[in-house]
């Protein structure tokens, strides 16, 4: 008897990171000799009040060194490594979460802080990075799965032998898919699943790996209907493959999958698809940008401790290997701080220019046309898509099922059914804390006549649908992406994190599944944490970094209505 590989989870979340570090190193340092560690000297040659002694370690204490520069720049140059090196604060917290606008420092966990906003109105931010933050790769479609050919059953690396002799999959039974040739340590896919050929009324599954949820990607009433739906699913492990998906139906049926975007933390993750070129592993280094003259005369020097303006200063080294650096080191906050300005546009940021605008950190770019600049992407900019464990949200038909109803259940029949023109608000607790959008599934069933229900989070009721239904009796799917919102109660009771849901012409049983969260940092999708080793019990760093980024990311002002 031969023993199927068992489900792999303990080692996924950190050699996921390890990989994805691994390939951001590689792309950041093709082409360059880095040094693995630099050193500083230990001695302090300069004090508050004295000059600056280049290669050596300046201690200007408790004082802050101001270079009052204008639209001039201090450039750090080193022709053999990294020109500045900021240093992680092991106290950078709290101390950090109230610097000005314009400061940057390196955490402890080794992820940059920025404080963004207006003087006055600072917002806590961090980069994204491909140690935590995710992206979207969209790929050439291609189909990884149809149970009728024997050729696309290749990818099934455990339960092939419980497939019917036609190729359908059968009730009970998962299957499990290996993606490893096409994506290292995803993240999730999008794409498609159709069911085909089924023998009866059923449903189909598809997560990641582990024990089935109790949840529905597609669902049909009867025999020799063809549906398809949108597929967004988490990918899993299943011994030694790293990229799987496991499907399972509840009646005898043809399944075929077709993948169209992956998610991962670094785009050289994704394997060449469809006969297309790899990504870029790295962009064509632009050529390097001499400094302007100095302002101040040469060998004037800088004096710790005090305002000091030369124009533009360059620092220079070429150290064998980058070995010589600058380090800005402040254990008790701050290591660096870009004064915020409002006479500096985008146009203004030459090449290599970094600044604090009202959005966050923008980098200068140059083009052929001109300069231009870009915003680095930050948890006060942006929200990153993150996948969760295929998760209920509502199911109408019982009591239990409607536990997160903060509006609506008063009108649900004896059957489980909403009425027709009833407003549904469901919550996410435990899910999301201060979330901007969800992705999932939603589903209709006994549908009374023709009619079709509305998801959305913010704002008056959209005229739009997510689902249609044109007869009673009818069972149906289909993929949602939904804003959230925030909600009040007519007893003035307030809740972020909700999804609306509006019945229209029909009565029908709903059912809402997560498999997806749009946030701006990874640890507010809160229903991840039991698994997260970076909101670990006990660090209160972590603590006061994902406080400040759920209390940056709240919209108060987002309310669901259901105006007419």
């Amino acid at each position: 008897m031969t023993h199927e590989p068992q489900p792999d989870h303990d080692h996924v979340p950190e050699r996921r990171r390890l990989l994805r570090r691994a390939a951001a190193v590689a792309v950041t340092t093709a082409g360059a000799g880095v040094a693995a560690a630099v050193g500083l000297p230990g001695t302090a040659r300069a004090a508050p009040g004295d000059h600056l002694t280049m290669g050596t370690t300046n201690d200007a204490g408790p004082a802050t060194t101001t270079l009052s520069l204008g639209y001039a720049g201090l450039t750090l140059r080193n022709t053999a490594g990294a020109p500045l090196r900021l240093v992680p604060g092991e106290q950078v917290y709290p101390q950090v979460l109230d610097s000005p606008t314009g400061t940057v420092a390196v955490d402890p966990l080794g992820d940059v802080f920025v404080q963004a906003g207006r003087p006055g109105d600072e917002v806590n931010s961090w980069l994204w990075t491909s140690e935590w933050a995710t992206t979207s790769v969209p790929v050439r479609p291609t189909r990884v799965l149809d149970s009728r050919d024997p050729d696309l059953r290749r990818t099934i690396v455990a339960g092939a032998s419980t497939l019917d002799p036609t190729g359908r999959l059968t009730p009970g039974n998962p299957i499990v898919l290996s993606l490893d040739h096409l994506v290292r340590d995803g993240y999730a896919l999008k794409g498609n699943v159709t069911v085909v050929g089924m023998t009866g009324p059923g449903f189909l599954t598809a997560w990641g790996s582990g024990t089935r949820p109790t949840v529905s990607t597609v669902n049909w009433s009867a025999a020799g209907q063809i549906l398809s739906n949108f597929l967004f699913a988490e990918l899993g492990t299943l011994g030694g493959y790293r990229s799987v998906l496991t499907v399972q139906v509840s009646a005898p049926t043809h399944v075929i999958v077709d993948l169209t975007s992956l998610l991962v933390g670094h785009p050289s993750q994704v394997v060449a698809v469809g006969g297309g070129a790899a990504p870029a592993s790295a962009a064509e280094a632009a050529p390097p940008v001499e400094p302007a003259p100095a302002a101040a005369a040469p060998g004037e020097p800088v004096v710790l401790g005090q305002r000091n303006s030369p124009g533009v200063t360059t620092v220079t080294s070429a150290a064998p290997d980058g070995a010589a650096t600058l380090a800005l080191r402040n254990p008790n906050g701050a290591t660096l701080e870009l004064t915020h300005s409002d006479l500096h546009v985008a146009s203004d940021l030459a090449v290599g220019t970094l600044g604090v605008g009202v959005y966050g950190l923008e980098v200068g770019n140059g083009t052929s046309v001109g300069r231009i600049s870009d915003a680095a992407f930050s948890t006060s900019n942006a929200t990153m898509l993150v996948p969760v464990p295929p998760t209920r949200l509502l199911d109408t038909r019982s009591a239990a099922g409607r536990a997160r109803l903060l509006e609506g259940g008063g009108r649900i029949d004896g059957r489980g059914r909403v009425l027709a023109e009833t407003l549904l608000i469901v919550h996410l607790r435990d899910i999301v804390e201060y979330g901007d959008g969800m992705l999932g599934n939603i589903t209709v069933a006994d549908t009374t006549q023709g009619g079709f229900a509305t998801v959305w989070g913010t704002g008056s009721l959209p005229t739009a649908s997510t689902i249609n239904w044109w007869t009673a009796g009818q069972l149906l799917s289909n993929g949602v992406i939904t804003q959230l919102g925030g909600y009040e109660t007519v007893g003035g009771d307030y809740y972020p994190d909700v999804v609306a849901i509006y019945l229209q012409k029909s009565a029908a049983a709903v059912i809402l599944d997560a498999t997806g969260l749009l946030v701006r940092h990874p640890d507010s999708a809160v229903v991840n944490a039991p698994t997260s080793t970076r909101t670990a019990a006990g660090s209160a760093g972590r603590r006061a970094r994902a406080r400040a980024i759920r209390q940056a990311a709240e919209r108060g002002h987002r309310a669901v209505r259901a105006d007419g």
